[in-house]
């Protein structure tokens, strides 16, 4: 595995850039969902439209990743990526179901307080799901594989290695765990805590294990299961 550039390396970005860079992969993340609005508006006889959009969808992603993996190298100062070990999918199993308790606790408290059945950025999701056919395969597909990938990229690794030393540990996992609530556009402060939740999970797998392999999996993992139930339900 090549060997990531050390923190005196000259080359490492000063706090500026860092937040630079952080703050325009966190919009260029939410800005790339925008593009499925596109082909749900597009009629279903125009193909070549909805195919150049479903690609720049998809490609948006794509770039995202390999700029995420290559701004990764100028912060971290180990290698960050490896496949899990059987050890690791263990604590993934663990951990989620740890999370789904702890999340459905604070999903019967919105349904109890704010009477909301499933967070917005769910419905917004179960919407564009039953939407188009197009949109439904796109979403299932980079919700399962490609955001886990660039958001644990930019939310675990990048701010985590960017902005705090290595040695610290749940200071990064909450500022790390907010900051991931704050890009699903909560409408209420239990919705809030729900994905700040997850964030706290992922985090600390990835900080336990100083491996993005494990918590990407556990986000997939979860991506995959939440999917799958959104799928069903607009069946």
């Amino acid at each position: 595995m090549q060997q990531l550039k050390q923190p005196t390396d000259p080359t490492k970005p000063s706090i500026f850039t860092r937040l630079l860079l952080f703050v325009t992969y966190f919009v260029a993340i939410e800005a790339v969902p925008v593009v499925l609005v596109g082909i749900r508006n597009a009629a279903q006889s125009q193909l070549l439209i909805r195919s150049a959009l479903a690609l720049v969808y998809l490609g948006g992603f794509v770039v995202i990743i390999f700029a995420l993996m290559h701004s990764m190298k100028h912060v971290a100062t180990r290698p960050f990526w490896q496949w899990p070990k059987l050890r690791d999918v263990r604590l993934i199993l663990l951990t989620y179901v740890t999370a789904i308790v702890v999340e459905l606790g604070l999903d019967l408290i919105n349904r109890s307080v704010f009477h909301q059945s499933q967070t917005a950025n769910n419905e917004a999701i179960k919407t564009l799901l039953s939407s188009d056919h197009w949109i439904f395969y796109l979403l299932m597909f980079s919700g399962v594989f490609l955001s886990p990938f660039a958001e644990e990229l930019l939310f675990r690794g990048y701010l985590m290695n960017a902005f705090f030393k290595p040695d610290s540990f749940w200071l990064p996992i909450i500022v790390s765990a907010a900051l991931f609530s704050l890009a699903h556009a909560s409408t209420t402060i239990v919705s809030f805590l729900i994905y700040m939740a997850l964030g706290l999970f992922l985090a600390y797998t990835y900080r336990r294990t100083k491996n993005l392999g494990v918590s990407i999996g556990l986000h997939m993992l979860n991506n995959l299961i939440a999917m799958i139930g959104m799928a069903v339900l607009i069946q």
